[in-house]
């Protein structure tokens, strides 16, 4: 195999591909990146079997051939080769990269033991706009627990039906959910897939203007022109989200976002030791307060509107910080019935996303 890529190209590929590579391979191979250069393609590919990642770079192609590259060494190569066009060959067992001054000879794997990066075949699949893709991952797994002791609850369910995705992540502290419009199957579908993957899939849509999305059953597959990515899912029942979503919340704070939320991070940071951020929510705005005994105590306040009874109600400040800093738009809106039940934030501009947060109990 000889092929000719540019180094900005080759290396951005590299490091897109080698996040799917396990930092603790079980087999040497599984550490490895799988270079193919055939039908006039260059594919770069990286798995650790739960995850794999597929990325096409551009490029001449002087000889078909495929190899596999020690991944983490390969990605420092590509990262610090000066500018201009990387030259790899591989011959037997060896391969040179090669770029300007700097040559590198490198021993590779045994290609025969990289394992298959097919994608489910045959599932139900549909597109949606690459830009919604992205903001509704960034939005939802802030919320996915990283306590791997429920491993269901690490993952993002993705619930579809013909006409629209919804996106739900919880740690049993907080919820959060958006919906996106995109043209799938008929049937109503639910799958769980890990955060972590969901993650970089959306890494995917970088660039792009729509997205691929196959919701197969062991499976999903999000791909795009140059870049795919598939995952399996998690196993288990995903708890009923709809039934934690309050009906009726008769107390209703509008704030600006950006003010509310450079308040929280101010207060926030008196908030230590698992001492909450304290609201209070009245005709004035909100009134923001922490601190601990040993260390002081801070307060600000944010104007707002506010329909309802005077109340006080506490959050967890980092989970409250995520939940307004996902929130799109100008304003945010946090409704809640009292300070023990569960609080929504919303934009008053999109129904699309709800954060739901569980408030800490205050003596």
């Amino acid at each position: 195999m000889k092929i000719r890529v540019e180094r900005d190209a080759f290396a951005e590929a590299t490091s897109w591909v080698l996040r799917s590579v396990g930092t603790r391979a079980t087999l040497p191979v599984l550490g490895g990146v799988l270079v193919t250069a055939e039908g006039g393609a260059i594919k770069l590919a990286g798995t650790d079997l739960e995850v794999g990642a597929e990325a096409v770079v551009e490029g001449a192609i002087d000889a078909d051939g495929r190899g596999v590259l020690p991944g983490r060494v390969l990605g420092e190569i590509a990262r610090t080769l000066p500018p201009g066009t990387v030259r790899v060959e591989l011959d037997g067992g060896q391969a040179r990269v090669v770029c300007g001054s700097a040559e590198f000879t490198l021993r590779t794997l045994p290609t025969e033991d990289f394992p298959s990066l097919a994608g489910p075949s045959d599932a139900p699949s549909g597109s949606l706009a690459a830009a919604e893709i992205a903001s509704a991952v960034a939005q939802v797994t802030k919320a996915a627990s990283r306590d791997e002791a429920r491993p269901i609850l690490t993952g993002v369910l993705l619930e579809s039906e013909s006409t629209k995705v919804t996106f739900v992540a919880t740690d049993s502290y907080r919820l959060a959910v958006r919906e996106i419009t995109w043209k799938g199957p008929a049937e109503s579908l639910r799958r769980v897939v890990p955060a972590r993957a969901l993650a970089e899939a959306a890494r995917a849509a970088e660039g792009e203007e729509s997205i691929q999305l196959a919701l197969g059953e062991n499976q999903v597959t999000v791909s795009g022109k140059e870049r795919r990515l598939t995952t399996r899912l998690i196993e288990g029942e995903f708890p009923n989200w709809r039934q934690l979503v309050p009906d009726d919340q008769p107390n209703r704070l509008t704030v600006d976002r950006e003010a509310f939320l450079e308040a929280v991070r101010r207060v926030g940071i008196l908030a230590q030791q698992g001492t909450p951020v304290r609201l209070e929510l009245g005709p004035a705005g909100v009134r923001l307060t922490a601190g601990t005994q040993d260390v002081g105590e801070a307060a600000d306040l944010v104007e707002g509107k506010y329909e309802g009874d005077p109340i006080t109600i506490a959050f967890n400040a980092g989970y409250l910080s995520d939940g307004v800093g996902a929130i799109e738009g100008s304003e945010v809106v946090l409704s809640c019935r009292d300070g023990l039940k569960p609080a929504v934030l919303r934009s008053p501009e999109s129904g699309s996303f709800l954060y739901l947060l569980m408030p800490v109990k205050i003596s």
